[in-house]
């Protein structure tokens, strides 16, 4: 193989010619078949390519020098990438720091050989208190007087020599390998490496530090030995924090633990299922628990040896010793398990938390060590959170009322700074959808034409609003409609412009023979429909007057003085009647009502009158008369209407509700199988089809006939009028008691007064 020409030969080259040809580097390119080139360098022939350093002689162009005589590269190409090294300081005066006349600083010097430029950098060291790293940036340095003109170069660097780089003075010791070798090669004897001089800031800064440790330790703490003894032994106990008093507090249940083998804490809280509160259960990280948390302590204020200064002061030649005695020891404020115990509490940093209870590990160890046998624990907090907050928690402080909007959403804006619409009772809601006790009224008045009006006053149990409507009486002169807007009603006779919420009328406070006064218009509410009256008999324990007991026991303490002379005197007014086949002893509504009215005056309402009336009722209990023909055209028109057509998934949904028994059903199956086939139809309308198709003997509805009905294109109707159902097709009408009998035997029976007076004369 051929050495291609123009490659450097480094034993070969000499000193001078050291960057004497084509110093400057050319920063120009030339674009050469879609390849950057410098524009100096040489382009490859035909065939040829780029001599690249890494390549090998074949890939060389063909030279027309021999060996070793051709043109020599640039230095910028020869030596690039190729840097000296050497290691030095300079000497810097503090006569301004007390007992350090001088430092000395350590510096690195770089010789680039491509351009001759240097740079000065000075290794960085902690804690020096001055700026270091670079302290002369690469450039071409010049020589000192009285060589002006003139550039430091490379012989003017070598070890034991001093360097002038502008207004500093620099003394060489050492050098790396590398420019050792090179000026070696170059001709230039480079002698031995040699120490820096002492700094005498580091000795000062080293005797320091060294005298804030102590040389020996008056005791040694042993911690392994603990370790071991009590690896993985924590005792676990149950507790609780009671952040009630605070704003929206709760009640945390809290589990302490205890690691005996370094004396840390660690407290994790159990969240409920489902209770919003963003945490991941951990109450209190792992670490030693202070007693009373004051400040974080200073640095080296605890620590488990204490280093006592004997002789002299601060940092100018003090003798130390550490404490062997214990005499700056401060006592210990952190917890320790002898002082943990069911009905303790401890302070986790200014949260009270009390312990209720311990694992079975815990009360083991107790008793063995400490020789506890009581480990009872303590039962849950037993004071609610609506006493807590009525013992301990203050009252806000609320402006009264200006009427504007109502009172629960002034209320609202007044505690919160973002308004928010007031809550309703959902759960009310659902429960009492739909569910509106209806009452008949006549208005009390001054001028003698509003005597005549009759109203309607509803009830809704699901928000607790009121409603009137006025029902037109023709030739009264008075238009009927809506009379009263529905809203919450406010009891007559109180202050609303104060700070607390009014009181609103209640379902309670409508009874037949109540009068009430609805936005200062007086009525008298004379009459009821059936469901309100059905409602509150099922719901006696809330509506008192409806309870039958309670009007029986009232009766009964009143008859029983006089029960014999009163029976008597209106023996005359009880007539016998047959009904249903049975001859039974009855009286009148209006009988009844003059003898209770005579008997308890104004101890007795028309509300109890009409529910003995209902209780004792001597009429025959029949089914209404609905007409079977029309409620099943009114069923074909509203499913025409709503185009409904699903009558084979009403089939297959009743076999599967009851797949025994395929002919009968209970009715309330039969509205479970409308409700969940979303057969369009009303809850009206659901009750009169109930009431016309076939029963047995059970009170079971034949399936087939449900189908028949719901059939229109098997059995159509002809097309009906537009009715309104309720009132065309079902009974909806206010209960009357005028002329209705009672039964007067079972009504003395339920009394009881016959027996226990012939028991007390026998």
């Amino acid at each position: 193989m051929l050495r291609c020409s123009g490659l450097p030969f480094l034993p070969g080259n000499t000193f001078p010619d050291i960057g004497q040809t084509k110093f400057n580097k050319s920063h120009h390119f030339d674009r050469w078949s879609n390849i950057c080139m410098l524009a100096d360098r040489k382009r490859p022939g035909i065939g040829g390519k780029l001599y690249s350093p890494t390549d090998g002689p074949e890939y060389c162009l063909p030279s027309l020098y021999p060996p070793r005589q051709g043109p020599l590269l640039p230095s910028w190409l020869t030596y690039d990438r190729k840097v000296l090294c050497f290691h030095g300081f300079f000497q810097e005066t503090m006569s301004e720091v007390d007992r350090i006349p001088y430092q000395i600083r350590k510096v690195k010097i770089l010789y680039y050989l491509e351009d001759h430029t240097m740079q000065v950098s000075e290794p960085r060291t902690m804690n020096s208190g001055i700026p270091q790293g670079c302290l002369v940036t690469r450039q071409r340095i010049p020589r000192p007087a009285p060589y002006d003109g003139e550039f430091t170069s490379l012989l003017d660097l070598n070890i034991n020599h001093t360097v002038q780089l502008f207004d500093r003075v620099y003394t060489i010791t050492g050098c790396d390998d590398f420019t050792r070798k090179f000026l070696n090669r170059l001709g230039i004897s480079v002698q031995e490496s040699r120490e820096p001089p002492i700094d005498p800031s580091t000795e000062l800064r080293k005797q320091q530090d060294a005298a804030k440790l102590a040389k020996r330790p008056a005791y040694k703490i042993d911690t392994l030995g603990k370790f071991l003894e009590y690896d993985r032994k924590v005792l676990r106990f149950q507790g609780f924090w009671d952040d009630r008093s605070s704003l929206f507090g709760d009640v945390h249940e809290l589990e302490v633990l205890y690691h005996l083998s370094d004396e840390t804490f660690e407290i994790k809280e159990k969240l409920p299922l489902n209770s919003g509160r963003d945490s991941n259960g951990m109450f209190l990280r792992r670490g030693r628990l202070p007693k009373q948390f004051e400040r974080l302590p200073i640095m080296g204020e605890s620590t488990p040896v204490m280093v006592l200064n004997v002789i002299g002061g601060g940092l100018k030649g003090g003798r130390y010793l550490t404490d062997s005695v214990g005499i700056g020891r401060v006592n210990d404020n952190y917890y320790k398990d002898s002082e943990l115990a069911i009905g303790k509490s401890i302070n986790v940093y200014g949260r009270s938390v009390l312990l209720t209870g311990c694992d079975q590990f815990t009360s083991d160890y107790y008793r063995v060590k400490y020789g506890i046998e009581d480990f009872t624990p303590i039962p849950g907090y037993s004071v609610t959170k609506n006493e807590f907050e009525r013992r301990y928690r203050r009252e806000r402080l609320l402006p009264p009322y200006n009427g504007w909007g109502s009172h629960e959403d002034s209320e609202g804006n007044c505690i919160t700074v973002e308004p928010k619409p007031p809550k309703i009772d959902f759960r009310k809601f659902v429960v009492y959808d739909r569910c509106n006790l209806r009452f008949g009224a006549r208005m009390i008045s001054n001028i003698k034409e509003n005597n005549d009006r009759f109203f309607v006053i509803t009830y809704y149990l699901s928000d607790d609003t009121v409603s009137v409507y006025e029902l037109m009486i023709r030739n009264s002169g008075f238009q009927g409609g809506e009379f009263i807007k529905r809203s919450r009603m406010l009891l007559p006779k109180q202050d609303i412009f104060t700070p607390s919420r009014p009181q609103y009328f209640t379902a309670q406070d409508f009874y037949l023979g109540a009068t009430t006064i609805l936005q200062d218009h007086k009525f008298n509410i004379t009459n009821a429909d059936i469901y309100a009256l059905s409602f509150m008999e099922a719901h006696c324990d809330e509506f008192s007057l409806s309870n039958v007991s309670t009007i029986i026991q009232k009766i009964r303490n009143a008859l029983q003085p006089i029960y014999k002379e009163y029976i008597a005197k209106h023996m005359a007014k009880v007539e016998h009647k047959k009904i249903d086949d049975k001859t039974i002893a009855t009286v009148t509504y209006e009988v009844l009502r003059d003898m209770l009215l005579e008997l308890l005056d104004d101890q007795i309402v028309e509300q109890e009158i009409v529910t003995l009336c209902r209780q004792f009722s001597a009429e025959s209990k029949k089914s209404f008369n609905c007409d079977k023909e029309l409620v099943r055209a009114a069923i074909h028109g509203e499913l025409t209407r709503q185009l409904w057509n699903d009558l084979e998934r009403t089939r297959e949904h009743m076999y599967h509700l009851d797949p025994s028994n395929d002919r009968w059903m209970s009715p309330k199956n039969i509205v479970v199988t409308v409700k969940a086939c979303r057969i369009p139809l009303d809850n009206a309308l659901i009750d009169a089809m109930l009431e016309v198709l076939n029963r047995n003997e059970r009170g079971d509805i034949e399936v087939e006939d449900f189908l028949n009905i719901l059939n229109s294109m098997q059995t159509p109707c002809k097309p009906l009028q537009p009715l309104n159902i309720k009132h065309d097709v079902c009974f909806f009408t206010p209960y009357r008691v005028t002329g209705n009998l009672i039964d007067w035997d079972m009504l003395l029976s339920s009394i009881n007064l016959e027996s226990s007076l012939t028991d007390q004369t026998s």
